[in-house]
């Protein structure tokens, strides 16, 4: 890691304690002024003494902010104590203004009744400082529990902010003095349960008003129970979380070479706390991903790319305290290394994932990576090595025969790129073009109202909308049929089942066979790939194949063709 690199780590370590501390700062201060001061004062006014008192002033106030009215109430009254009069402007024990129900609007009706019938009402004095009184001491729950929440809150932020911080530093002395990673699931578990409980706690000030509302026939409010209802799900889904990490352990990983080469070799070991046989059914990972962060505040969101990724079936040693995995990647040099930690950065991450006792195990480690061409120790058996390597070979040449129909005939070998392939997702870019084209097509009927500049902005939207609805429509609905015959090739490409055009070549070189990559899709860290067979004939591109989903099957559908043709 670079000096500029460490001082910005360390800025951003400074920057992130600072902003969970204010945030922890806040949310105790909320909770302290809002909630524990008022029951404070409603605990010691208990005691005091109540007297008449005559109300010289009233005044019910309202302030506007943020779309929202809050109120409070001022005035002045007097009363006598001790053989002494004294006058006082302190109201109520609350202080400031809020819309909690109708606290503040009962107040002010019961004391300006009072003063304009000239009739006393009691006050609540203390007999040790007379001249500190209250009109009302009334214990309003929901401010209570307002402040209770919302401070809690920002101060479960706060604490989550700085946690993170101080986490990344025992992880960082951890990996310095022991050469072990822990595994990003380390806590994220804990997070789940205090993002439910926020959702839960949040709205919860509305709880007791649910009943009254519903009484006034205003059945919306039953809207709130949506809160805790999503924030027990995700808080279960948390604890779940918990107890499946529980059952694995904590999962250590060591590298082996320290750090990875890209241009040599990624390897190292897991520590499982588990006993398992070494045919076990574990596939581990290794990625390499770029990260963007866009925005700032809240608008703030980080896209990750998956630059190049492979997998291998994991080799399991049975150890005294569990199960030892092994793992060994050649990493491809014109990979980058591992930089940045900021709104650009590279990572590399390693990944463990199959099923034990019928339990999901699914843990990821972020591990260094630099330019180099440094080899592990860790050298799995060549027997691994290859039965690995034959099972995904099957595996891919069966999902192509399923993608891809495949038919060896007397007379050659007949593709076909059915339509329809794909469905999934295509919907999906169904869905997203659609979008566009709706929100265009609305900007461009409001733009005759509302200005030019919605002709423009429409247009954009639905240019990029029409064009993604358009051409996904046509893909869906496109087949391919392929007919090889010795070295002859025959092309004839389909809309809805009907000809649009066909072509002829003919192929003498495996060379002229080529796999293109067309476009990919990431889900759950998982790159696909989507592939094109074609052959080079005459200066002309015939597609054989078209549609297939993940390199390997692409390989190995090339690998058939080649067959079929005498080419290897």
């Amino acid at each position: 890691m670079s000096v500029d690199e460490n001082k910005q780590n360390k800025k951003g370590g400074i920057g992130g304690y600072l902003f969970g501390g204010i945030f922890l700062l806040a949310g105790l201060a909320v909770m302290f002024f809002v909630a524990v001061v008022p029951i404070g004062k409603y605990i010691e006014s208990g005691s005091w003494s109540r007297v008449p008192a005559t109300v010289l002033s009233s005044k019910l106030n309202s302030h506007r902010s943020d779309g929202s009215t809050t109120y409070s109430v001022s005035g002045s009254y007097r009363y006598r104590y001790g053989g002494v009069d004294y006058s006082s402007s302190q109201i109520s024990q609350y202080s400031g203004s809020d819309n909690f129900g109708d606290y503040w609007q009962q107040l002010y009706g019961r004391i300006d009744t009072a003063r304009r019938n000239n009739r006393t009402v009691s006050a609540w004095v203390n007999p040790d400082a007379p001249h500190e009184a209250y009109l009302d001491r009334t214990f309003r729950w929901g401010a209570v529990i307002f402040g209770f929440t919302f401070g809690g809150v920002f101060a479960l932020v706060g604490a989550g902010v700085m946690f993170l911080m101080r986490r990344g530093s025992k992880e960082e002395a951890l990996v310095s003095e022991t050469g072990s990673y822990s595994s990003r699931e380390k806590s994220g578990h804990w997070f789940m349960v205090g993002f439910g409980a926020i959702f839960i706690l949040l709205p919860s000030p509305a709880y007791l008003d649910i009943w009254k509302e519903v009484s006034r026939g205003d059945y919306m409010i039953l809207v709130v129970l949506l809160f805790p209802l999503v924030g027990a799900g995700i808080a279960w889904a948390g604890w779940k979380m918990r107890r499946n990490y529980q059952f694995f352990g904590p999962t250590p990983l060591q590298m082996d070479p320290e750090p990875g080469q890209a241009g040599g070799q990624v390897g190292g070991t897991i520590q499982l706390g588990k006993a398992m046989s070494r045919e076990c059914s574990l596939d581990v990972w290794l990625s390499c991903i770029r990260g963007r962060e866009s925005g700032s505040g809240k608008d703030r969101k980080t896209v990750e790319d998956v630059l190049w990724q492979t997998e291998q079936r994991a080799y399991c040693v049975p150890r005294q305290s569990g199960t030892e995995i092994q793992f060994c990647f050649d990493a491809p040099a014109e990979q980058p290394a591992t930089r940045g930690s900021g709104r650009n950065y590279i990572r590399w991450r390693v990944e463990l994932e199959g099923t034990v006792e019928g339990r999901k195990l699914s843990r990821s480690w972020d591990v260094p990576v630099i330019a180099g061409s440094g080899a592990s120790r860790v050298q799995l058996p060549e027997s691994h090595v290859m039965a690995d390597r034959r099972e995904r070979e099957l595996e891919a040449v069966e999902s192509a025969s399923e993608q891809i129909h495949v038919e060896q005939t007397g007379q050659g070998l007949y593709l076909e790129s059915r339509a329809g392939r794909n469905l999934g997702m295509k919907l999906g870019m169904l869905l997203f073009g659609g979008i566009f084209a709706g929100v265009g097509t609305g900007l461009f009927i409001a733009a005759a109202s509302e200005g030019v500049m919605l002709y423009f902005m429409g247009s954009i939207f639905g240019l990029i909308g029409y064009a993604i609805v358009f051409s996904t429509v046509y893909t869906l609905a496109r087949g391919l049929q392929v007919w090889i015959r010795g070295s002859d090739v025959k092309v004839v490409r389909r809309w809805l089942g009907i000809a649009i055009y066909r072509r002829e070549g003919r192929l003498l070189r495996a060379e002229q066979v080529v796999l293109k990559s067309g476009m990919s899709s990431t889900s759950n860290g998982r790159k696909t790939e989507y592939m094109t067979l074609q052959a080079e004939v005459d200066g002309k591109t015939l597609r054989l194949a078209e549609g297939i989903k993940g390199r390997e099957v692409g390989e190995a559908l090339r690998e058939a063709v080649l067959r079929a043709l005498r080419l290897v």
